[in-house]
């Protein structure tokens, strides 16, 4: 995820920016926006990046900007560093694993004044802004229950590295199908329907794969809507699924929206009428980290305030841990007393 914010950034404003780069591996495979090698390519030479193996010494340069694109249990320690000199953030869903140093963060940044931006790129999403727009004028009515899935196969996530070896199978560095893929679901759930009161799940490990984190979960969220009721949301993420599946469906009085995020569709279906039925075929998954990052970018160099901001961070965060401490404790957890 670094290349591609990488990437992007010298696809958008060219040379503008000088870009330092902390990396403790040096492994110089660079990547397409496919996820495919680039063979023959040399990352460090590709991208004219003046390189760090220590972080202490990168901020000495003072940069305006650090993007936090490490391992997940790495990212509280990187952006603390990183905000205490000074830096302006971008960090990679999720927020982190746990909620340790989040509070210390919140103090830097408001001192400093630093922008915190949050990378939940569906947000930018052809159908999530189509299902806003729908939302918006109460075509479907009252919300009455939302069911969502984002499920892949480990194994072939990135096939140019074993499986056992990478973040996401390994508890210790923030593993798991929950804040790997659920996580941006769970963003958008609070993005569209505001923030949960509870959380009851089942979170299991029933699968041959080699991995010391869950391979399945599946949680009822309870949300209010907005006649001050609460209704029901299904969300399952899994590391088993080929091809991988990404759907939403959003169930109201009157009728649903249907989403299909990766095959970029949307079904509205309103008191049994198919209204709008729509392929959105120009849509391209790097559109939406384009978008994100002039977001970022605009945020930073007019001091706007974040659309996907710290708190919304902390959120998204609270309802995946949430979901694992009812799995843990076989009982329903409520959200605000996380």
């Amino acid at each position: 995820i670094g290349q591609r914010h990488l990437r992007n950034i010298k696809r958008v404003y060219g040379d503008k920016y000088e870009i330092l780069a902390y990396r403790t591996r040096r492994l110089q495979q660079t990547f397409s926006d496919t996820m495919q090698i680039r063979e023959g390519v040399d990352l460090e030479r590709e991208f004219h990046l003046k390189v760090f193996t220590d972080l202490d010494e990168a901020l000495v340069e003072k940069p305006e900007i650090a993007y936090v694109t490490n391992i997940t249990s790495k990212h509280m320690e990187t952006a603390i560093k990183c905000a205490k000199a000074g830096c302006n953030l971008f960090i990679e869903k999720p927020l982190s694993n746990s909620l340790y140093g989040i509070e210390e963060l919140k103090k830097i940044s408001t001192e400093k004044n630093l922008t915190i931006f949050m990378g939940f790129q569906n947000r930018y999403h052809i159908c999530v802004k189509e299902a806003r727009r729908i939302l918006s004028e109460n075509s479907i009515g009252v919300i009455q229950a939302v069911i969502s899935e984002f499920s892949e196969r480990l194994t072939t996530m990135h096939t140019y590295e074993d499986y056992r070896q990478t973040y996401m199978a390994r508890a210790d560095m923030g593993g798991g199908p929950i804040l790997n893929l659920q996580i941006h679901d769970l963003d958008l759930l609070h993005f569209l329907f505001g923030e949960p009161t509870e959380v009851v799940s089942v979170i299991s490990k029933n699968s041959q794969l080699e991995v010391d984190v869950e391979d399945g979960a599946s949680s009822i969220y309870t949300f209010v809507n907005a006649n001050g009721d609460a209704f029901p949301v299904y969300t399952h993420a899994d590391f088993l699924q080929f091809p991988p599946a990404h759907a939403i469906k959003i169930v109201g009085e009157k009728g649903r929206i249907e989403i299909d995020m990766n095959q970029a569709s949307l079904k509205l279906i309103v008191e049994g009428d198919i209204v709008e039925e729509k392929v959105y075929m120009d849509f391209q998954r790097n559109d939406m980290f384009i978008e994100e990052l002039k977001d970022f970018i605009s945020c930073v160099e007019e001091k706007k305030a974040p659309v996907i901001n710290l708190e919304q961070g902390i959120v998204s965060l609270k309802m995946a841990i949430g979901a694992k401490q009812s799995s843990q404790k076989k009982e329903t957890i409520r959200i605000k007393e996380i």
